[in-house]
């Protein structure tokens, strides 16, 4: 079957804008990555006839794994020691279309579901560290029921309607072609834009967060950290220099920022004061 069939665009030209959208890179584990994976156990759970891989580490508090788009769980494997240490459990997981889980479509969407799905298997999560549109995917989970103490997002966009309009700007749509392809999006997802946009992903934010931003972010700005913080009245905002959108996820000082942040009952008031 062809792509254009399996993923129903509006037209075969529109075929290249809608996999932008739909379907992820998917790419190999280092093998650091693949040492620290052969640590955990290893499990599988059905989510929306896909089998998505994930592992758990330690015993504890469970905090979960998020990571974004064209990665896979194991980039955020440099958290799994230190929370270990910190007394916590560790799960991370790949999204669907990614890493060792199957399938060839995705979106924040999908990996929602899966979030929602793995904490109702789990018996509930502690606390979540979410990358780029790993916690957008965090954020509409939260404000669909999931429930957490604390919540870490690093780099993540805050406005799913822009992103499409971007994608498709960069493909060079017009009015009307972009209008179809935002209305094909909201098929594909299962949900409107506007659920994955401010004020709808703020729905759930009732406990503490951090947010974590690097200025010189080339993929996500630094502006859609900055309105989340304000419409999030429990959140602190720390910003990076120079770690970009890839680097931040191993840089040293924003891991252990991440992991004091989770156990600390203070942090969120002292960094505001």
């Amino acid at each position: 079957m062809s792509q254009t069939l399996e993923l129903q665009v509006p037209n075969p030209e529109m075929e290249e804008v809608c996999r932008a959208l739909a379907v992820p890179e998917r790419v190999s584990a280092s093998l650091r990555e693949m040492n620290v994976l052969s640590k955990g156990w290893q499990a599988f759970l059905e989510v929306d006839e896909q089998r998505i891989a994930f592992w758990m580490f330690g015993s504890g508090p469970i905090v979960l794994l998020m990571h974004g788009w064209c990665s896979r769980g194991s980039h955020l494997a440099g958290y799994v020691k230190p929370l270990l240490a910190a007394g916590y459990s560790v799960v991370l997981f790949d999204a669907p279309g990614h890493g060792h889980s199957t399938g060839t479509f995705s979106s924040i969407i999908h990996t929602g579901r899966v979030v929602l799905k793995l904490a109702e298997h789990l018996g509930g999560i502690h606390a979540l560290i979410a990358h780029s549109a790993g916690s957008t995917a965090a954020l509409w989970a939260l404000a669909n029921g999931l429930i957490v103490r604390r919540s870490v997002h690093i780099c993540g966009p805050t406005s799913l309607s822009a992103v499409v309009l971007d994608i498709a700007r960069s493909h060079g749509l017009n009015d009307r072609e972009t209008e179809a392809f935002c209305i094909w999006a909201e098929d594909f997802m299962g949900a409107s834009l506007h659920s994955l946009d401010l004020p709808a992903l703020s729905m759930g934010l009732k406990h503490p967060g951090l947010l974590i931003h690097d200025v010189d972010d080339p993929v996500v700005p630094m502006a859609q950290s900055n309105a989340l913080h304000v419409i999030w009245t429990r959140s602190t905002l720390m910003e990076t220099s120079g770690l970009g959108h890839r680097r931040i996820l191993s840089d040293a000082h924003v891991i252990s920022s991440a992991v004091e942040f989770l156990g600390s009952s203070h942090y969120a008031l002292a960094k505001r004061g």
